[in-house]
């Protein structure tokens, strides 16, 4: 018996399909059934039943299997402690955040932070949108965040410390770059594109306008600012963004949108049941104390 076939095992009865299961771990069907087989034969018993292209767990199999996850996850678990513990002894903080503040926002708060910390960490930086950020968080890739709340990812501590503007923009010849500020029940009638659905911004811009004016034309939806702007301009759209320094390259006008000032709300993400470094711990505590100044708009980023 080796650790492969305890990994293949767990991984063909979470799936219950042989081709899935292969599929997930990278490796060919008649592989994964040849490594299931051998560890039937020395364990003397039938791990799986067989229905059609499915399986399940037989008695013997549900007994084996939460031995198999008991021990997978004190693996992990052994894994996580090692490579903390080799950040913390290298002086090292790993830090994700979203692409629009991690060339903007990050570089100034660590900038400030070195200058008055006596035994400043190395900081490793990291762009990722936010569920991939609390999933390296999840996976201790990353020790710390800077992103969106995820729902996946409740049992992290969120501590809020930043808005981003949410607006409208439109091409310089529409009718309505002649206006400043508008709200989103004037946007009736309009073609709007905004973020996808399938990202936090997404989920929490199309709730925001959808609370004001339900009836609201979303014709269109992409991942990014540069994706959405372009497309304003080409197709005479109004787009719905966050004001980052992305929208800078387009020649576009901007109005100001009558939304909740937390629509998008960023925050200091971390794992608080870690044993967290003095660095980390000390990094945290100076973001905290930084929070009034940042709502505050004394960071000029964008």
């Amino acid at each position: 018996m080796n650790l492969n076939q305890l990994y293949y095992f767990k991984e063909l009865a979470d799936k219950r399909q042989y081709t899935k299961a292969a599929d997930n771990l990278y490796i060919s069907q008649p592989t994964l059934t040849v490594s299931i087989k051998q560890l039937e034969k020395e364990l003397n018993c039938k791990l799986f039943r067989h229905s059609g292209r499915y399986v399940t767990l037989t008695k013997y199999g549900r007994i084996f299997y939460e031995t198999v996850v008991s021990c997978l996850n004190t693996l992990e678990n052994g894994k996580k402690k090692i490579h903390q513990t080799i950040r913390r002894d290298q002086g090292n903080i790993s830090i994700a955040c979203i692409p629009t503040l991690v060339g903007t926002l990050l570089p100034v708060l660590i900038k400030e932070y070195n200058r008055q910390a006596d035994n400043a960490p190395h900081f490793i930086i990291h762009d990722n949108p936010s569920y991939q950020v609390c999933q390296g968080i999840k996976q201790d890739r990353y020790d710390i965040g800077i992103c969106s709340y995820v729902d996946d990812f409740k049992e992290f501590t969120y501590i809020p410390f930043y808005t981003q503007e949410i607006v409208a923009i439109v091409s310089k010849d529409s009718d309505l770059a002649k206006i400043s500020e508008i709200t989103p029940e004037e946007l009736r009638g309009e073609n709007i594109i905004t973020y996808t659905q399938d990202i936090t911004i997404g989920q929490d811009v199309t709730n925001a306008l959808l609370a004001s004016a339900s009836d609201l034309k979303i014709t269109n939806r992409l991942h990014d600012e540069l994706a959405i702007a372009g497309q304003v301009i080409a197709n005479n759209l109004v787009g719905v963004v966050a004001n980052t320094v992305y929208l800078g390259g387009f020649n576009i006008h901007k109005i100001k949108l009558d939304l909740p000032a937390d629509t998008r709300q960023l925050y200091l993400v971390y794992d608080s049941s870690r044993n967290l470094s003095p660095e980390m711990t000390d990094f945290i505590d100076f973001i905290k104390s930084k929070i009034d100044d940042l709502k505050e708009r004394k960071y000029h980023i964008e």
